[in-house]
Order: structure tokens, then sequence, then C-alpha cells
């Protein structure tokens, strides 16, 4: 056991309980009352690490059988004494008998740290201990002494059992088969990477009984802490194959294996209660290796009712171990609640229902509940003739009369004065101001989350998944209860193939899960079964895309060259283009400037001009041509007596 050290008898009648503390408890599986209890003398010093029943009736209430005179190795006392081997921290055995109700004996000196694991030989008055001395001891239960002790690990040594009468496993970091009698090892198996905490011989009961002596195609299982997987191996000391035959796939670290007897047809029923409380049920029949690992047929879970006043979520009650018990209708023994009183209830196995919820009272509550009619606080009776006195200054005036003149002033708004009014006022915008924008917190969303994939409420997780807040998704996802992440890969996987508006919420919340839960859900090789239908849409949609995306590039190519093209030749235009119409005036500013043409004088001969009539200026015009030809002609006759001067020079 992986968790405190607990275990119900062969039959399922009694359970065992070590406490922390290191009392020993014996409770009843039909009444559910404790039937006896144990404190050893040191128990605080010495605290209990391991138990193991022994073989007898496990019952201290059936008859006992009579006695032989001549006992085979005192097997007969000792299966009437009803045995419990309890290891201890400090490294020693204590035999606790059922029957005696008392310590039968003590080893001493055997190992010097904490014992591991016990071990009964089916037919000898033998125990086999292990210890994180890394030894092995073989001790004689009627004399107390230790028949052989040897090193069976460089390390320590967590769990022992035996597969046949000659035969031993042993398991630390790896198993390994021994021949008892030469103390050598036949073969080793290799396939947990932590601690082996439990062995479990599985006997095969066929028409031919298997020989005793022989380990050979016989099978065994193994858990280990921290891991999510329980494999099954055979031996076959001529095979050099070491891996497991088969792998029963679990959502938690186990803590409690139970196994039933296997039948003709080879098949086997395994319960296992996990860490977090669920009893997963397995049936499978051992004929062959298995490529993927195995998954549950039932799933059990004990909840609460929920629904009361300060909690109205359901919460989990666990499951503290299961027993199988066999006849024609398999059924399960439960103890689930609390260590201190555990309940015991008896489940059928019906596999046509993979999934089993059992809404119970909280262990909690019941407790402490208290009857309505009784208690334990008295009230004195006052004679109805007794007159109380009090102190005068504790007696008001007149009560009647200040509690009207409270009503009115609570009522009157025109008596509270100024201050008082906008003090009001303020308090009631900041109240309705805090709670119209308060933002919802990541715990609050856990909450929703849990309660929904629990009770698989569609309107529920549709609220909580369509918010798109990175941070909340984020906070949410790291605060989610590890039970819940698988299922919500579910879910989300399911909405991603739904409606595309739903699906681009999804993306952010699949995408999280995957980036803070990928070593948890790399531990599920089924997860990529359940997520098949996710990628071949995934693939579908991208197979599409890449077609999209290249005629996309080929249609930008394209455009980009006819807008380039386009640019060039309305350059090419506008350097090259002619104006439509030229004109030139043959008379220019130069040759006749603004002095020259306008007349010379003040603004009054322009006023001279402007009352001239039409005939006068067109006269007027006539005398400056006629003098600017003269004035020609005098620069051409000066011209030329210039030249006849030169020539008589």
């Amino acid at each position: 056991m992986a968790g405190y050290p607990l275990d119900f008898s062969q039959n399922g009648e009694i359970l065992v309980y070590s406490s922390p503390d290191g009392v020993l408890k014996l409770w009843d599986s039909s009444t559910g009352q404790l039937n006896k209890e144990y404190t050893p003398s040191s128990h605080l010093s010495a605290t209990c690490s391991c138990l193991s029943w022994g073989p007898g009736r496990h019952l201290s209430g059936t008859p006992k059988r009579k006695r032989r005179k001549k006992s085979s190795g005192g097997m007969e006392e000792i299966g009437d004494l009803d045995l419990i081997a309890i290891g201890t921290t400090n490294g020693n055995i204590l035999l606790y008998s059922v029957a005696k109700g008392d310590i039968h004996t003590q080893f001493e000196e055997g190992h010097t740290d904490t014992v591991n694991g016990t071990c009964w030989h089916p037919e000898a008055p033998t125990l086999y201990s292990c210890s994180s001395d890394h030894n092995v001891i073989e001790w004689d239960v009627v004399t107390g002494k230790v028949k052989q002790k040897w090193k069976a690990d460089k390390g320590s040594v967590y769990s022992v059992c035996m597969c046949s009468h000659s035969h031993l496993l042993t398991a630390g970091r790896s198993i390994k088969l021994w021949e008892i009698h030469t103390r050598q090892v036949l073969k080793s198996f290799t396939g947990h990477a932590t601690e082996v905490f439990r062995l479990i011989s599985v006997p095969l009961i066929g028409e031919t009984p298997p020989n005793p002596n022989s380990a050979e195609h016989s099978y065994f299982l193994s858990a280990a802490r921290s891991d999510r997987v329980i494999n099954a191996w055979q031996i076959d000391t001529s095979s050099k194959d070491k891996n497991a035959l088969a792998s029963f796939s679990l959502p938690d670290e186990p803590v409690y294996v139970n196994i039933s007897k296997s039948s003709k047809d080879q098949s086997i029923l395994l319960a296992v209660v996990t860490k977090s409380g669920q009893v997963l049920v397995f049936e499978h029949t051992l004929n062959g290796r298995l490529k993927k690992p195995l998954r549950p047929k039932v799933k059990i879970q004990v909840v609460t009712a929920g629904g009361g006043v300060k909690e109205d979520t359901p919460r989990p009650i666990p499951v503290l171990a299961a027993h199988i018990q066999g006849g024609k209708e398999k059924s399960l023994l439960l103890a689930h609640g609390s260590y201190l009183k555990p309940t015991f209830e008896k489940v059928a196995y019906d596999p046509s229902q993979p999934e089993v919820c059992l809404i119970r009272e909280d262990p909690l509550r019941t407790a402490f509940k208290k009857d309505g009619g009784v208690s334990k606080i008295r009230t004195p009776s006052i004679s109805k003739e007794a007159t109380v006195l009090v102190p005068a200054n504790m007696v008001p005036k007149d009560p009647s009369l200040s509690a009207d003149k409270r009503r009115k002033r609570q009522n009157s708004v025109g008596e509270l004065t100024m201050e008082e009014r906008l003090h009001a006022i303020s308090l009631d915008k900041s109240d309705t101001r805090g709670g119209a924008t308060a933002p919802p917190t990541a715990e609050s969303v856990v909450h929703l989350l849990t309660q929904a994939l629990q009770s698989k409420d569609k309107k529920l997780l549709s609220t909580v998944l369509h918010r798109s807040s990175e941070k909340v998704i984020q906070k949410t996802i790291r605060k989610l209860p590890i039970v819940c992440v698988l299922p919500l890969v579910h879910e989300l996987s399911k909405r991603m193939e739904g409606h595309p508006q739903s699906a681009s919420k999804s993306v952010k919340w699949l995408k999280t899960v995957m980036a803070v839960h990928t070593s948890y859900l790399m531990t599920f090789p089924e997860i990529v079964d359940k997520l098949s239908s996710l990628y071949q849409m995934m693939d579908a949609r991208v197979s599409m895309f890449t077609k999209l995306s290249r005629l996309q590039g080929k249609l930008d190519l394209v455009l980009t060259q006819i807008t380039s093209h386009d640019q060039e030749d309305e350059e090419d235009a506008g350097k090259s283009q002619q104006p439509l119409l030229l004109y030139q005036d043959e008379s220019s500013d130069e040759d006749f400037p603004m002095e020259d043409i306008l007349p010379s004088g003040s603004g009054e001969d322009w006023d001279d001009l402007s009352e001239m009539s039409s005939d006068e200026v067109e006269a007027n015009g006539k005398k400056e041509d006629e003098g600017v030809e003269s004035e020609e002609e005098d620069d051409d006759d000066s011209g030329e007596e210039e030249e006849e001067e030169e020539d008589m020079g």
C-alpha cells in the first residue's frame, strides 16, 4: 500500500488499519464497528510501515477447528491464531494474533532499517521480509529465528512476493526472480522508473493444477509509486524478454490493489484504488502480449449530495480500500470516508454500467451531527410571580417613543443634513459600481468548470468556455484539479468539431491545457486514439489552407506586377506629354519695356486719358507711331553718317 498501512482479510470480513501514531485497529466490515484495538509498547518510537495477513480464518467469531495431535510444521497452530505481520520503522517485525487480541511474538535482530514488505509461505510456517537495508530474510514463525538472509539489491528492497513454493520475487527499482534454496537470480524484469511498492502473484486455476514448486508460465502484477500504470508479467526463464505482457492504464497513482482468483479461462478481475479516491475495475484474460494499455471496465466514485448552505458543489469522498468478493455474481466491498471511522458498502459489479457515482452523506458532517431535541445547555426556569430588579441607568426612559422617533428619522429625508445626504449618495454609487464592474476571479471559474465537467452541464460549460481572457484561462487551467484535465480535453475536442465560433474560443483553452499539462497527458497512450478525429479534422483544414495560400500568393504576385506596370506607364506618359495648344506672342516685354509703352507723368495724365474720347485717343496713338518712326529714321541717318566718317578716316 502506498498510503497508510491497511488491508482487507482474505474473506473481506475484517479491515486492519494502523494509524500514524502506531495504534492498530480492526474494523468489522459487516457491522462497520470497531472490533479490536491494540497499542504496541513501541508505537511512538517505531510506527507501522507495512501489514500482511497470514494464513487462517481471519474472523474471531467463527468456532475454532480441532487441533491435531501432530501438526505439520506448526501450520495448524498458525491458522488458529489468525496472525498479522506488522513491519516497523526500526526493523522489528510484530506478529499480532486476532484470536488472542495481543502480540504473539516479535522478530528482532534481523533488519537494521525500515521493513518495507512481508510475505507468508502458503503451506509452511515461514515469513519473508524485505527492508531498506538491502536484505531479504527468511523467518521461522514457530521459533522466531532467522533461517537465511541475503542481499537482494544494491538499494532498498520495497516489496516481496512468493510465486511458488520455491521461488520468490523481490522489487526495488527492478524486479528479480530468486530460487530460494540456492539464493540465485533466475531472471530480472524492468519496466518501472520508480520503486515498486506492490507485487501480487496471479495463481492460475485450471483443469490441472500447476506444479507448486515451479514458477514457469505463471503471472504476477506490479505497481510503482508515482506511476500511473500497473504491469502484468509472465515468468519464463527460457525467454530473454524482460518487458511486460500487458499494462493497465490509470488516471492517477495507485494506492491499493486487490485481485480475484482467476477462473478456467484465465481471466482476472483487478480492483485499483487511486490517490484521488476512485475505484477502477479491470477485467482481462492473460493470453498474449498487448500493444496498447488496457482501460477500466467500471469506474466507481463516491461524492456528497451538495446543496448545503455553505457548499453547493458536490465534494468527492475518498475510497480507502476495495475488496473483490467472489461467487456467481461478482461484487466489490468498499471502505470509504475517513480513517477514523470508515464506512463499508457493497457494490455489484456490472460491466454494462461503465461509470458508477454513489451519492452519500458527508462523513465529516455526520460525525458531528447533533440531535435537535437534546441540548447540553440548560436554561433556568423563571417563575411568573418573580420580579427582576435591574439598575436604573439600564432602563430606557420611554422605549416606545424612542423607537417611533427612530422610525421617523429613518423615514423622513428632510431632517437629514446636506453632508449626510451627500455621504449616502456616495455610498450608493460606490456599491453599485463595485457590484457592476467586478471581474470574475480565477477561483470562481475553476469551481464552475469543475462542477460543469462533473455534472456534464452543457449550458454551464458554454458559459465558462466562452471566456476569452488569456489571464483568466491561464490561471483557471493551473488551478484545475488534475482529475478534470482529461474530461476537459475531450470536451474541447468535441467543440473543435462544432460551430466555428465556439471552435475559435476553444482553441485558446486547448492550447493552454496542452502547454500546462503536457507531462500529465503524455502518460496516457490512449489520448492519441481519443483525439484522432481532431487530428483528422486539423489535417483536412491544413491541407486546404496550403492550397489556398498558394493561390493567394500567385494572385498577389500577379496584382503587384499589374500595379507596377501601370505606375511605369503613368510616369512615361507624364514625361512625354505635349501641350495641345501653344500660343506665342510676337511682342515681348524685353523689346518694349513698360516705361516706354506707358506714358510718363503723374496720375493726372491717366485721368486726362480716361476723360478723352475715343477719336482723341486714336489721334494720339497715330502721333506716337509717327514719332517712333521719325526716331528710327534719325537713328538710321546717324548710323550712316558714322559709317561715312569711318570710311573717310
